[in-house]
């Protein structure tokens, strides 16, 4: 399958999510004004980790759920499995400070590379419509 374009936007997009969030926990938003400084650490760490995670798809353009390419985009998506759970892990710690962790952000790989795939069927088979000289072996050609 080849390079993605669209989904790298997205990926590109969740990265700096990510990393937007980290800095807005460590500079102190109101949402976290009491937690602890583990806390905070700790939230903007998995966040920037998530954020990098996507930037590292963003920048293969291979996505984080890939069929080819090096380990980390074959097997990324488990790593922001993995990230979220530790989001769990510390909010479930720090009780009441900040928001609840989100569980979108593991199934953004699954979806992404479902997007894909669509795209090049579709495109596909726009080009078996308007070439239609050439049998595409599912089809009889027509008199």
């Amino acid at each position: 399958m080849p390079k993605m374009k669209l989904g790298a936007a997205f990926y590109a997009l969740f990265a700096v999510g990510g990393v937007g969030a980290a800095v807005m926990i460590l500079r102190g938003d109101s949402r976290f004004a009491g937690a602890d400084q583990w806390y905070l650490i700790a939230r903007a760490t998995v966040f920037a980790l998530i954020g990098v995670m996507f930037g590292i798809g963003a920048i293969t353009r291979r996505g984080l759920m890939s069929d080819q390419g090096p380990r980390i985009c074959r097997e990324g998506w488990i790593v922001v499995i993995a990230l979220v759970v530790a989001e769990f892990v510390v909010y479930a710690v720090g009780q009441e400070w900040g928001t609840f962790p989100s569980i979108v952000t593991a199934l953004i790989p699954p979806w992404v590379k479902r997007m894909q795939e669509k795209y090049y069927e579709g495109r596909d088979e726009a080009e078996r419509e308007l070439n239609p000289e050439e049998p595409d072996g599912v089809r009889p050609p027509t008199a």
